[in-house]
């Protein structure tokens, strides 16, 4: 094809066999000449969808329609070449929507969604802080060796053995009944304040 012809003076079919027999030229020629018009298209279908979106999805057409003629997949057509293209880049569009839309559509995510901006702009407070603030003023009203017993085996997650040789106790039995009588002292404080 030494001079250049105009696509739109070629149907379909003489542009399949011409891309068929390796005439990139041609495809170059299809790829240019529709881009304008498709993009135009499908922002007016799709106006929520992204600029890049659209440009992908005629690369995705143009990519398909050669892929399909070089395959032989494609050897003639029954309607415009435009008309064939803009229906490829239609469905690649309408899927990347569905995914989209899928997406949104997922109740989990929604919930998490909401529940993270909600964290976000209201800083949720913890919803024990109260019994938490109330916990350790009790803990604090206890006698000292109770505090730092109940204060190392709960809060800090020490083990019996570790907190025997911090406060110097010779039996773990001995350890395991004093925190249980400033466990029970704990309780009736706590329950003598909500009365």
């Amino acid at each position: 094809m030494s001079k250049k012809v105009q696509i739109e003076d070629l149907d379909g079919n003489t542009i399949i066999s011409l891309i068929s027999q390796g005439n990139m030229e041609v495809l170059d020629q299809v790829y240019t000449t529709y881009k304008p018009a498709y993009l135009n298209w499908a922002r007016q279908r799709f106006p929520s969808t992204n600029q890049q979106d659209i440009v992908d999805s005629w690369h995705d057409s143009i990519i398909a329609f050669y892929e399909q003629v070089i395959s032989k997949k494609l050897i003639s057509l029954t309607c415009e070449i435009k008309t064939y293209l803009f229906t490829i880049g239609y469905r690649s569009l309408l899927k990347k929507h569905k995914k989209i839309q899928k997406i949104f559509d997922d109740e989990e995510i929604d919930k998490k969604l909401i529940d993270a901006s909600l964290n976000l702009f209201f800083e949720e407070e913890d919803p024990l802080k109260e019994q938490k603030e109330m916990l350790l003023k009790e803990i604090n009203q206890l006698p000292t060796q109770s505090q730092q017993i109940l204060m190392l085996r709960f809060i800090e997650g020490k083990s019996l053995k570790d907190i025997s040789e911090i406060v110097n106790y010779n039996s773990l039995n001995v350890l395991s009944a004093t925190i249980s009588r400033s466990l029970k002292l704990l309780k009736n404080k706590i329950q003598n304040n909500k009365k």
